[in-house]
């Protein structure tokens, strides 16, 4: 479903270390951050993907914290879908939305960029009124069921008071072209809400900036860099 492996474009990976508070996670140092980032990843974690994002964000002048929700649970010895799927049922999403909320309003996080289920979480942030800058990279916002289910974004995104960009692209499978079109008619509806929707694109639409599709890879470049707008803008 998303993102294990390192992407070469976002460089070197930096040096960091694990935090463990009301969240667990990773963070990048940066003594001199202009903001303070914080990542939520898919279902596969702390994987080579987002440190490599986070290092990447870091060398533009972020101080970046990956979070871990799934710390509490045993790391499968062979990572693969099905199983990174069997720990992601172990979660309980309203919980852990409750200890991240506190973990970002301690750490005075500027902006959350969440991926997938993260942006599910991001969205959910927004519902809850967190007031920093808010990233969903294609989110499922029809909802995911599970143990302890926060609502799902579709019942609530018409009437969010706080913004958030999606980044999606228009050919994600695992979204489907009817989910695709309702996010655009709720970003249409809702002037708090902005969208970014690549032709082409499917979902894990990042990794194309490695590939040789050229069209693919422009588009994930230009969401990477509609990224680093909003967090680095001014």
């Amino acid at each position: 479903m998303c993102h294990k492996d390192r992407v070469k474009f976002f460089g070197r990976l930096l040096n960091h270390e694990a935090f463990s508070e009301e969240v667990d996670g990773i963070c990048f140092p940066h003594e001199k951050a202009s903001t303070n980032v914080a990542v939520l990843p898919d279902i596969y974690g702390l994987s080579d993907f987002y440190k490599g994002y986070a290092s990447y964000l870091t060398d533009f002048g972020a101080q970046v914290c990956v979070v871990d929700p799934w710390s509490p649970f045993d790391e499968p010895a062979d990572l693969t879908r099905d199983a990174a799927w069997e720990r992601r049922h172990r979660l309980r999403d309203r919980e852990h939305c409750d200890r991240l909320e506190k973990f970002l309003a301690r750490k005075r996080t500027d902006a959350v960029v969440g991926f997938c289920i993260g942006g599910n979480f991001v969205l959910e942030l927004a519902r809850r009124g967190f007031k920093g800058t808010l990233i969903a990279v294609y989110p499922l916002p029809w909802g995911m069921k599970n143990q302890d289910e926060i609502a799902p974004a579709f019942e609530y995104m018409a009437t969010l008071i706080h913004k958030v960009t999606i980044l999606m692209g228009d050919a994600d499978r695992l979204a489907g072209p009817g989910n695709v079109k309702k996010i655009e008619g709720l970003v249409v509806g809702n002037k708090n809400l902005k969208m970014h929707l690549y032709k082409g694109s499917g979902h894990g639409f990042f990794t194309d900036v490695d590939g040789t599709d050229r069209k693919l890879k422009l588009n994930a470049k230009d969401a990477i860099d509609q990224i680093n707008k909003i967090l680095f803008a001014g």
